[in-house]
């Protein structure tokens, strides 16, 4: 079986690598960084380390790369495939789409064979979003013959793998923790058996669960460690006026989950108590400047602390904390960030009001908007 992977990052290799390797799959990673290419040709395994007192290796073999600008390699890979998959940011998709696009218009021609296409990257609907890219480049006779063969099936995935310098070529630091959720209704031919896969039929509920919980929260550390002058999320999660917030955060966020998916309140706490575990590990303490980066993003109207914020006060719970949090978000300030300095322009010409209805698209005399001016006032 013959895995194709998009993206031969940490992330790449130190997770979705693991799982396709450990469920027998052959991987053929793709990547424009031709350093790694030829590291992963040369050497043709890597070492994972699961980080903790006592750290575990995994060895996954059986690998190959090729340099994602060979569009003849490319699509000849693509027409092999049993299986697609990518995590290479989401903001990458659409420079992608094209070989995949040409990819499977050969494939229909010599492989009838349905292949599913899962972008497993860390925003909501990625693959459909993917799915719309690779569309674009053909008529609607077309798609309706495509999509007798190929599916892209979006999925939920949850594993920190830190910004990291190894001397040992390859090696990816992660920790053990993993979830993988695949919207199994939307999987073409039978369900890829892969280790740690969850088929869930509601995935809108897992996808919000994580975004909420794991992706709000995570966002939160940041933000604030930001204002409050840390350097790495853990340092920040030792600070306790941080986490009192980061804590009120989980406890908006469940209020809503529990109600809107139904959630076992109990077993909802455990998770959140786990991700805050994982989170003030010392052994995976990010960078705060990189986790709160791509702010304009992050304040997006869909996104981890705008979409539970708006969806609270329809319910008629005022979100104090996650407007702290949006707050600090647009304090970010980071010159080699270019979303962080868009975002300070934009708002020192036009006003945090005029800034939330641009990026988050809300309406300046909302309540969610008073409250974020608010807070923000507050932190100046």
């Amino acid at each position: 079986m013959l895995a194709v992977h998009f993206g031969a990052g940490n992330i790449g290799r130190g997770f979705i690598g693991q799982l396709l390797y450990e469920s027998g799959y052959e991987i053929c990673f793709l990547d424009v960084n031709q350093t790694v290419i030829d590291d992963i040709n040369n050497l043709g395994k890597y070492r994972i380390k699961l980080v903790g007192d006592t750290p575990k290796f995994i060895e996954v073999e059986n690998i190959s790369a090729v340099n994602s600008n060979d569009i003849d390699l490319v699509v000849k890979k693509i027409v092999q495939a049993d299986i697609i998959t990518t995590a290479l940011g989401a903001n990458i998709l659409k420079y992608i789409a094209p070989v995949i696009a040409k990819g499977i218009n050969e494939r229909i021609i010599k492989n009838k064979k349905t292949l599913n296409i899962i972008a497993c990257e860390n925003m909501i609907g990625a693959s459909s979003k993917l799915e719309e890219l690779v569309y674009k480049h053909f008529d609607e006779l077309k798609i309706k013959e495509l999509k007798k063969y190929i599916s892209f099936p979006n999925s939920a995935v949850d594993r920190i793998v830190p910004i990291q310098n190894n001397e040992e070529k390859l090696l990816v630091e992660t920790e053990e923790f993993f979830e993988w959720d695949i919207d199994g209704s939307n999987i073409i031919g039978s369900k890829p058996n892969i280790c740690g896969v969850t088929y869930v039929d509601n995935l809108q509920a897992y996808i919000e669960r994580k975004l909420f919980t794991v992706n709000a929260t995570h966002a939160s550390i940041a933000y604030l460690g930001y204002m409050y002058g840390k350097k790495t999320v853990y340092e920040a999660t030792q600070d306790k006026k941080i986490m009192e917030i980061v804590r009120q955060v989980t406890k908006e966020t469940s209020k809503l989950l529990v109600k809107k998916y139904s959630f076992d309140l109990e077993k909802h706490q455990a998770y959140i108590n786990k991700i805050i575990q994982r989170f003030s590990s010392k052994y995976i303490s990010d960078d705060i400047l990189r986790v709160a980066r791509s702010p304009i993003r992050k304040i997006g109207e869909n996104e981890r602390l705008i979409a539970p914020a708006k969806q609270l006060l329809e319910n008629n719970i005022e979100p104090v904390a996650l407007s702290t949090v949006i707050a600090c978000a647009l304090h970010f300030k980071n010159d080699k960030d270019v979303e962080a300095k868009e975002l300070q322009d934009f708002i020192l010409q036009n006003g945090v009001e005029e800034a939330l209805e641009k990026y988050s698209k809300l309406n300046r005399n909302s309540r969610l908007v008073q409250l974020i001016v608010k807070k923000y006032n507050e932190l100046k």
